[in-house]
C-alpha cells in the first residue's frame, strides 16, 4: 500500500471570522485521497471571537495564536510547527474547488527541482481570473498575471513562473529548510515576491497550476489602501535585498514619491538602506550610500537628506541617540525646570542627551537647586538676537509680532543636531527639525499665532487634565501623553507625629505676584490679629525661586514688615533647607490662581503641594487649575476658593492635632500617584514609542478593523 502523502495547509486571520466557515467546509470537503492533511490556522491577535469560535466548531483545525499582528511571522509560526512533505500557504477569505490539493500534486511529480506550485485562482463569483501567478510589470511593481480577465486556453495548462503569490501555493518541504524562514520586516505584501526570489536564487523552480483552483473574495480581509501601502514600502526592501544597485533609481519610480508621500518615502527608504546593510558586501553598500549622498536631496530636500544620514547612524549601531533639551527659562529654578531635570536624569545613561539654554547658566546648579546630578549631560548656549538687542533676560515669544523672519529659526537649526528633541517649556515657536520631537506643554499660555510650530511635534505631553483641556480649547489640538511631574521630595524622617507650628509655602516668587505670596502674608496676619490664642507660636515660612532685579521682592517685603508677625522668606534656598522646611512644617499653603480669571495664571498642576504631602504636610490650596486633580478635598487636605476659607480650613487644622495627623497621612498616601517611579515608567512608554519612530519600525498605517496585517 502506497505511504501517503502528508500536507499541511496553512492559512493567517486577523478578525476574519465571516470567512471561516466556508473556508474549512470547502477544505474539507477536497479529495484527500492518498493524503494525510493537516490544517493549521494561526490567529494574529482577533478581537472578533476567531480562536473560540474555530476551537468550538472546528476542532480539526490546530489553532496557534501569534503575539503580533505580523503575516509573515505567522507564515513562519505554522511552517516551523508543521512537519509534513508539503505546506501551503493560502487566504482565507477563499473558497477551494474539490481538486484543489491533488491539482497541486500533479505538478510536483513533473520534476523534483520544483519548490513551489501556485493555484490557479478566480474572484469569488468564479467568472474572472484574479492570479494564475505573478510578473513585473514596471520598475520593481509586481501584479497578477491573468488579473481581470477571462479564463482562456492560455491558462489551462502548467507553466513555469518566476514569481507567486501566497494567496494559494504550496511548497515542498524540502524547498523550505533550504530557502529558510519567511522575511518578518516585508509584514504582508510582497513577501512572497521576495521569498520567490530567494526559492530561485537557490535552484527552485516555481510552476503554475491550472487544476488546481481556488475562488477568492478579493480584499475580503484587507484593503486596497494597506496593500496600496505596503507594496510601495516593501518594494524598497526588496529591492535593496536583491536588487541594491537599482535602489536610487527606485526613488523617482516610487508611489510614494509619485505621490508626495515623502514621510513614507523618507521612513521606508531608511528602513530598505538598513536592511541593505545586512544583506549586502561592504562595497556595495559604499556604492550605494555615495549615490544616495549625491541624487537623495533632489527627492527629499537637503534637511531631509542631512537628517537621514544622521538617523543611519543609530539605526545602524554607529552611536547613542542624541537627545536635545531646550529650556529657554533654564536658567532659574521652576517646577518646569524640574520636570525636564527629572527626565535628564533619567536618560542620560542611555542616550548622549544635551541642553540647550539661551542664557548663562551651568548645570551644576541644577544639584543645588533639584538634587540632581547631571553632569553627563551636555549644554549649549544659543543667544537669541531678537531678545539680546531688547536686553530681555528671559525669551518672551509674545513679543514676536509683525517680524518678517521667526527669531527662534536659531534654535529650530539647532534641532537638527538630535535625533530626538525635546521643547521643554511651552514656547510654541521652535519648529522642531528632528526626526523625532516632543513638546512638553505645562500649560498654553500663548493663543496661535504668527510662528505658531507646535503641531509640527510628533508628541504633546501635557502635565495633567487641567493643562490638557486647555490645550483642546485654545489651540485645538488632541494632547499625546498624559505626564504627570516627578516629584520626589519623600524624607524619611518625616513623621506626621513630629511637626512643628509652621505653615509653608513653596513657588516661585514671580514678578507679576502671580503666586499670590503678598496674599497668603496678609491673611496670615489677618489670622493672627483675629485669633491669636489659636495661632500662638505659629509661623508663616515663604520659600521660592527668583532672578535678580525682581520688584515683586520689595513687595513680599514690604508685606512681610506690615503684618509685623512671625513670618520669614527666603529666595532661590538650597534644596537640603527646603526639605528640611517640608519636614517640620504641619500645613502647606498654595493660593496661584486666587481671584484670577485668566486660565494661564493658575497654577497649572502643583508639584511643591505633591512633595509637601509626601513629607506629612497637610495641603491647603486653591480650588483650581491642577490642584483639583492632587488634592482630594475633605480627605487629603483642603482646596478654598477665597481667603475667607484659606483661614477657616486652616484654623480647623491648627486647632485639631487629630485631625492634622489623618489628614497628613491621607495626604501622603495620595501623592504616591504622581511621584518619580510612576513619572519614570510613563516617560519610558513614551521614549520607547519616540524609538519606534526614530528607528523606522513604527512607520506602517495601522490596521482597522477587519484588516489583516
Amino acid at each position: 500500500m502506497p505511504s501517503m502523502i502528508k500536507i499541511t495547509a496553512i492559512t493567517v486571520t486577523f478578525n476574519g471570522l465571516p470567512y471561516l466557515e466556508g473556508f474549512f467546509s470547502s477544505l474539507m470537503a477536497t479529495d484527500q485521497q492518498g493524503i494525510d492533511l493537516e490544517v493549521i490556522l494561526v490567529d494574529n491577535g482577533s478581537t472578533d471571537g476567531t480562536v473560540e469560535w474555530v476551537t468550538e466548531n472546528c476542532p480539526q483545525v490546530r489553532v496557534i495564536e501569534n503575539d503580533e499582528n505580523n503575516y509573515a511571522r505567522a507564515l513562519n509560526l505554522g511552517i516551523a510547527s508543521s512537519t509534513s512533505d508539503y505546506v501551503v500557504i493560502t487566504n482565507n477569505d477563499a473558497t477551494v474547488h474539490p481538486d484543489w490539493l491533488q491539482g497541486f500534486l500533479t505538478v510536483f511529480e513533473r520534476d523534483d527541482n520544483i519548490g513551489a506550485v501556485q493555484s490557479k485562482i478566480f474572484f469569488a463569483d468564479g467568472e474572472k481570473i484574479n492570479s494564475v501567478g505573478v510578473q513585473e510589470v514596471e520598475h520593481f511593481y509586481f501584479a497578477d498575471i491573468g488579473f481581470d480577465e477571462e479564463d482562456s486556453s492560455r491558462f489551462s495548462k502548467p507553466k513555469k513562473r518566476e514569481y507567486v503569490t501566497g494567496g494559494s501555493v504550496m511548497f515542498r518541504r524540502a524547498c523550505l529548510e533550504d530557502v529558510g524562514p519567511w522575511d518578518e520586516e516585508f509584514i504582508m505584501f510582497m513577501e512572497d515576491v521576495d521569498y520567490s526570489a530567494r526559492c530561485s536564487e537557490h535552484g527552485w523552480k516555481l510552476w503554475y497550476s491550472p487544476t488546481s483552483i481556488l475562488y477568492h473574495q478579493y480584499h475580503g480581509s484587507t484593503s486596497q489602501a494597506l496593500c496600496e501601502y505596503f507594496c510601495t514600502r516593501n518594494r524598497f526592501l526588496f529591492v535593496a535585498k536583491h536588487f541594491p544597485l537599482e535602489l536610487v533609481d527606485s526613488i523617482p519610480t516610487s508611489h510614494f514619491f509619485k505621490k508626495g508621500e515623502l514621510d513614507h518615502l523618507y521612513r521606508s527608504l531608511l528602513h530598505a538602506v538598513q536592511k541593505m546593510t545586512t544583506c549586502q558586501d561592504a562595497d556595495t553598500v559604499k556604492q550605494v550610500l555615495h549615490s544616495l549622498r549625491d541624487r537623495l536631496p533632489e527627492y527629499l530636500g537637503d534637511v531631509a537628506t542631512y537628517m537621514f544620514f544622521s538617523q543611519l547612524e543609530v539605526l545602524l549601531g554607529l552611536r547613542k541617540i542624541r537627545v536635545g533639551i531646550y529650556d529657554h527659562a533654564g536658567h532659574f529654578a521652576g517646577g518646569g525646570q524640574r520636570y525636564v531635570a527629572e527626565m535628564a536624569d533619567h536618560i542620560q545613561d542611555r542616550y548622549d542627551v544635551g541642553y540647550i539654554f539661551n542664557n548663562d547658566v551651568e548645570l551644576s546648579e541644577y544639584k543645588e537647586w533639584f538634587d540632581l546630578n547631571l553632569d553627563k549631560c551636555s549644554m549649549k548656549i544659543i543667544k537669541i538676537p531678537f531678545f539680546e538687542e531688547r536686553n530681555r533676560y528671559t525669551a518672551d515669544e509674545g513679543m514676536v509680532l509683525g517680524e518678517r523672519t521667526n527669531p527662534f529659526d536659531i534654535i529650530s537649526k539647532e534641532t537638527l543636531n538630535y535625533d530626538i528633541f525635546i521643547n521643554a517649556n511651552m514656547l510654541g515657536k521652535v519648529n522642531p527639525l528632528s526626526a523625532v520631537s516632543i513638546f512638553i506643554c505645562h500649560f498654553p499660555d500663548q493663543e496661535k499665532t504668527r510662528f505658531f510650530q507646535v503641531d509640527k511635534y510628533d508628541h504633546l505631553v501635557i502635565n495633567g487634565d487641567y493643562t490638557g483641556e486647555w490645550v483642546k480649547r485654545r489651540w485645538e489640538m488632541e494632547p499625546s501623553t498624559k505626564l504627570y511631574p516627578p516629584v520626589n521630595m519623600y524624607n524619611p524622617l518625616s513623621n506626621p507625629d513630629d511637626k512643628e507650628k509652621i505653615i509653608l509655602s513653596v513657588s516661585r516668587f514671580e514678578i507679576s505676584g502671580s503666586k499670590k505670596q503678598v496674599e497668603m502674608i496678609d491673611t496670615f496676619a489677618e489670622m493672627v490679629r483675629q485669633y491669636p490664642e489659636e495661632t500662638r507660636d505659629w509661623k508663616l515660612m515663604l520659600i521660592g525661586g527668583s532672578t535678580p532685579g525682581n520688584t515683586y521682592m520689595e513687595e513680599v517685603e514690604a508685606a512681610v514688615a506690615r503684618a509685623q508677625c512671625n513670618i520669614e522668606y527666603k529666595a532661590n534656598a538650597a534644596v537640603s533647607e527646603i526639605k528640611d522646611y517640608y519636614r517640620r512644617a504641619s500645613i502647606f499653603w498654595h493660593a496661584c490662581g486666587l481671584d484670577e480669571e485668566r486660565p494661564e495664571r493658575v497654577e497649572h498642576f502643583g508639584m511643591t503641594t505633591v512633595e509637601s504631602m509626601q513629607n506629612c504636610c497637610v495641603p491647603i490650596v486653591i480650588d483650581g487649575g491642577g490642584q483639583r486633580e492632587i488634592v482630594e478635598h475633605g480627605e487629603s487636605g483642603f482646596r478654598f476658593s477665597t481667603l475667607e476659607e484659606l483661614m477657616a480650613f486652616s484654623l480647623t487644622v491648627m486647632g485639631d492635632r487629630n485631625h492634622c495627623r489623618r489628614l497628613a497621612e491621607r495626604a501622603y498616601r495620595r501623592s504616591g500617584l504622581f511621584n518619580r517611579k510612576v513619572f519614570r515608567e510613563n516617560l519610558d512608554r513614551l521614549l520607547a514609542e519616540a524609538e519606534l519612530q526614530l528607528l523606522g519600525h513604527d512607520v506602517l498605517p495601522h490596521p482597522a478593523a477587519g484588516e489583516a496585517a
